[in-house]
């Protein structure tokens, strides 16, 4: 099976200013969705060994 990756941002991290700060959203991006991207390619590499 193949592995997720973490796509890139269709838009600047600053594109949602004020209203969100460009580092809110990099740290969002790179930190907390590489998380998840991290944990489901190790979940499923628990599932379905090769």
């Amino acid at each position: 099976m193949g592995k997720y990756s973490l796509p890139e941002m269709p838009y600047a991290y600053d594109a949602l200013e004020p209203h969100i700060d460009a580092r809110t959203m990099e740290i969002h991006h790179t930190k907390h969705h590489q998380k998840y991207t991290d944990g489901m390619n190790g979940a499923l590499e628990k599932l379905s060994p090769e």
